[in-house]
């Protein structure tokens, strides 16, 4: 709950501080999975009503414009607690953007992530049923990104846009155990097709 809370005021002080036509951005992907590899997400849930099976899902990500310049940051954090075993962990990150027009909900883009994955306790899916680490692995992810925005609608100052993109990601592990360098690997790559995607401008 405590998560939840300073996530919510994070958010209402970041739109708050930042408010301009269009020079900040938040960007929802990955809408169509089960929710722990969204890019925005504020959610919990318990499973029955013993409440055996619970998760706390915080997915944060802001990115404010300069020019044809984007910077922005990324927080990820999910926790959860089925028959008394206590999974989760975090990812936080940060990102950059060049846009080849001006107008930024009309344009395309090129994107530059870097993202550091740990382990709160237990196990950790950083992006939903690939790797999972422990406790005491890291991991650290690096994406390009190539991708145009269509400007859908607008309300209440808010501006959605319709952006797929291509991803190409690489993926460094730091494991604990080494006997996981040759079970596991150290490096991991995918390739993306984010088709369900969406930036709202503000």
């Amino acid at each position: 709950m405590k998560k939840l809370l300073v996530a919510l005021v994070a958010t209402s002080m970041v739109a708050s501080a930042f408010a301009a036509d269009g020079e900040n951005m938040v960007r929802f992907m990955n809408m169509d999975q089960a929710g722990e590899n969204r890019s925005f997400d504020l959610s919990m849930n318990g499973d029955d009503a013993e409440n055996e099976t619970k998760s706390t899902h915080i997915a944060l990500n802001y990115a404010r414009a300069f020019g044809q310049w984007q910077v922005g940051v990324a927080y990820r954090s999910l926790s959860g607690e089925t028959s008394g075993t206590e999974t989760g962990g975090s990812s936080i990150g940060l990102s950059g953007y060049y846009n080849l027009e001006s107008d930024l909900g009309n344009t395309c883009y090129f994107g530059l992530h870097l993202m550091q994955h740990k382990a709160s306790d237990g196990s950790y899916s950083f992006q939903g049923s690939e790797t999972a680490i422990g406790e005491d692995d890291a991991a650290q992810t690096i994406a390009l990104e190539y991708g145009h925005r269509w400007h859908l609608a607008e309300a209440w100052g808010l501006h959605l846009t319709y952006s797929p993109s291509v991803m190409y990601s690489m993926t460094s592990f730091e494991w604990d155990n080494e006997a996981n360098d040759d079970t596991q690997g150290t490096t991991e790559t995918a390739l993306a097709w984010n088709w369900l995607k969406f930036d709202v401008m503000f």
